[in-house]
């Protein structure tokens, strides 16, 4: 909702007691600003069966997390630019990616998302501060309606609920650990410059750092960007990107690049595609990949989805090499309203590798979400 007007707040200052015979005021003028605020929050109910477990649980769906934010602008007329903050905080109350048989509820933690300054012009955009990376979501472009109930980094959804090795061994794998849509850094401490469009293709560079995981210190990355939009008997969107993250030891960097491609026609057919690949100097390069079909129609939305991971075992106690990891599944989104999405999906998850074989884990979701 944007709202620009002046507004003016009189404070009432009183003595706690009731029979106080004196009271001062103060009016404070509040400047005129351009505000955008926006939120939602959004739950569900998720089954999960990895054949040694089947529970239920009742989540918040990190495909999109409950959150709330505002941007808040001002054109600075002297100057030619616009001024303004992005502030974004998410709230989630068993994350999805979290919970698992033993831990169903976790409580919540409010979390950063966005603290950062910008200016705007005819030059583009410069910002300053905690955000996403220039290529944070170009893994992610999906123009088929149906994100809020699967989108590329699938393991967003169950991620914790562990691949059960068939041998009886305890060498379990988490599912996020196993697939993962590799989007580059997402976000961090940076400076970020987005270009003005160039016909359909904008350019995005940004450099800063990130905390170590699981370790102190920090870590240098570098992004670069590029997209483009441009209306092909509807609309196709694509995104490629380029991450470095200096990490240093043996591994020295590691790298990612890739993107996506999604395009909507007229009549509702709509089509996807996703390609990703981190490498560093240790570890075997790991590649992601899928592909996204459905149809929209009036307030329904409805997809088939095939993604594959290989050799995605990063942070998995357990050795396992040559992974590959395969996951089919279908969703459905009906909003009946701007404000409101209804969702429902279903995803079966397949892992082998060099080491043994594992038990299926199927997920099934459904929930809505409500924004403000």
């Amino acid at each position: 909702m944007k709202q620009q007007r002046k507004l003016y707040l009189a404070i009432a200052l009183a003595s706690s007691s009731l029979a106080a015979t004196s009271v001062s005021a103060k009016t404070v003028e509040v400047p005129d600003l351009d505000i955008e605020t926006y939120g939602w929050v959004n739950m569900a109910l998720m089954y999960a069966d990895n054949q040694r477990d089947s529970e239920t649980y009742i989540v918040d769906n990190k495909y999109a997390s409950s959150r709330f934010g505002a941007k808040i602008s001002k054109e600075v007329e002297d100057l030619g630019v616009r001024f303004g903050t992005h502030l974004e905080f998410e709230y989630q109350h068993n994350d999805s990616s979290k919970v698992t048989p033993d831990k169903r509820s976790i409580s919540g933690e409010l979390e950063e998302r966005h603290i950062n300054l910008f200016v705007a012009g005819d030059f583009g955009q410069v910002s300053l501060g905690q955000g996403s990376g220039a290529a944070d979501t170009n893994t992610e472009i999906d123009l088929s309606g149906t994100k809020v109930a699967a989108f590329s980094n699938l393991g967003l959804v169950g991620g914790s609920i562990p691949f059960v090795a068939k041998d009886g061994s305890t060498n379990d794998v988490k599912l996020i650990d196993a697939l993962h849509n590799q989007d580059f850094e997402a976000r961090y401490d940076r400076v970020r410059y987005d270009s003005p469009s160039f016909g359909p293709v904008t350019v995005s560079v940004s450099q800063g750092y990130k905390n170590k995981k699981g370790g102190s210190g920090s870590d240098d990355v570098t992004e670069l960007a590029a997209n483009f939009t441009f209306p092909l008997a509807g609309k196709l969107a694509a995104g490629v990107g380029y991450s470095r993250k200096d990490v240093g030891g043996a591994a020295d960097k590691v790298e990612v690049y890739g993107g996506s491609a999604s395009w909507l026609h007229t009549s509702g057919f709509n089509l996807t595609g996703v390609y990703s690949r981190q490498d560093d100097s240790v570890k075997t390069a790991s590649d992601f990949y899928m592909v996204k079909t459905g149809y929209k129609t009036g307030k329904h939305s409805v997809a088939i989805h095939h993604a594959m991971g290989e050799d995605r075992t990063e942070y998995t106690p357990a050795p396992v090499s040559d992974s590959e990891v395969k996951a089919y599944g279908i969703s459905y989104v009906y909003a009946p309203a701007k404000w409101l999405d209804m969702y429902a999906s279903f995803n079966n998850y397949q892992l082998s590798a060099r080491e043994r074989s594992y038990d299926d884990i199927n997920i099934a979701m459904t929930g809505a979400r409500v924004k403000f």
